[in-house]
């Protein structure tokens, strides 16, 4: 067998290996996709039912879930896009299923609503007042008609992650220098 088979024998085997490196890399850890196809990272979560119970505590201010997120994971969210998801358990039984929805659970100081989901940034003061005591006000962190982790809040953190394509083609661009390389200090 000639060197120049090897050679391009040993090429295609190594571009294979660093393309199914480049493409595994991509999918480990805790990642998850919205419906716009980016790619988020999973931070932590918070439960409904954490906050305080109005109706003991006065003076409770009604947080919508992005103020929450930021309230219970702010360092870990600081410098980037982050968002909070919820998906209904009888439909995502476990997380490696959910997608990033942008919902989240809410209390409703309306009883006849009660725990319901909707966005995850929506105006939690409805009534403009800071205080949890008018109809159409909303929370996604007042323990109220909540039972303990029945409706959680899961918060993501966007992440960068590279085309495989690219890193593919990076990696074949490498190894044709290495090949050229060997050919000038190897002529036949």
């Amino acid at each position: 067998m000639s060197s120049k088979i090897i050679n391009i024998v040993v090429v295609c085997v190594l571009s294979l290996f660093v393309a199914d490196r480049a493409n595994a890399g991509l999918i480990i850890g805790n990642h998850y996709s919205d419906n716009a196809g980016i790619q988020w990272e999973y931070v932590g979560y918070f439960d409904l039912a954490d906050g305080p119970d109005f109706f003991v505590v006065d003076n409770i201010t009604p947080y919508n879930a992005i103020e929450v997120a930021e309230f219970k994971f702010g360092a870990l969210l600081a410098g980037g896009d982050y968002a909070v998801s919820s998906n209904d358990q009888a439909t995502y039984l476990n997380i490696a299923n959910f997608i990033v929805n942008h919902k989240a659970w809410y209390d409703a100081f309306d009883k006849n609503v009660g725990i319901h989901i909707t966005g995850e940034s929506v105006l939690a003061n409805y009534q403009g007042d800071s205080s949890y005591d008018a109809i159409g006000d909303i929370s996604a962190f007042i323990w109220d008609r909540a039972m303990v982790g029945e409706n959680i809040n899961h918060v993501f953190k966007s992440i960068a992650v590279p085309e495989p394509s690219t890193i593919v083609i990076f990696s074949l661009a490498f190894m044709g220098l290495i090949v050229r390389r060997i050919k000038t200090n190897n002529p036949v």
